[in-house]
C-alpha cells in the first residue's frame, strides 16, 4: 500500500486538486511547487510515488526525473504535462517515467491511473 505521494507542479491549484482527489482514496501526499523542493523532499521523506509536472519554473521536470532516477532507480513517477505531443510522452518514458497524464486533468484518466499504479 502506498504511504506517501509527492505532488510536484508549479501551479498550486493542480497540487491542491491532486491532494484533495487522493484523499478520497485515503492516500497521503506532500505538495511542492518547485523541482528543487521536490528533490530535497525526496531525499528526506519516504516517498512511494511521484506526480511530476514537466514544465516547472525553476528546473525542467525531465531533469528532476533524471535526478530522481539517479538517486533511486526504482522511483515510480507519473509525468504531468499540458502538452500532448508524442515526443514529450516518449521522452518521459525513455527517462523512466511509468506513465503520464495530460492537463487539464481528466478525472476518469486520473482515477484509472490511481487504480492501476497506487491501489494495486
Amino acid at each position: 500500500m502506498i504511504k506517501s505521494i509527492l505532488l510536484v507542479d508549479d501551479e498550486e491549484e493542480i497540487v491542491n486538486f491532486l491532494e484533495h482527489f487522493l484523499k478520497r482514496f485515503k492516500i497521503p501526499s506532500i505538495k511542492v511547487t518547485s523541482g528543487f523542493e521536490a528533490l530535497n523532499i525526496y531525499d528526506k521523506e519516504r516517498i512511494d510515488f511521484v506526480f511530476l509536472d514537466i514544465q516547472l519554473k525553476d528546473i525542467d521536470g525531465f531533469e528532476v526525473l533524471k535526478q530522481l532516477k539517479k538517486k533511486d532507480p526504482q522511483a515510480r513517477v507519473i509525468m504531468l504535462t499540458g502538452k500532448s505531443e508524442k515526443d514529450f510522452q516518449d521522452k518521459a518514458k525513455r527517462l523512466g517515467a511509468i506513465d503520464y497524464i495530460t492537463k487539464p486533468l481528466d478525472l476518469s484518466d486520473l482515477k484509472d491511473k490511481i487504480n492501476k499504479y497506487l491501489l494495486e
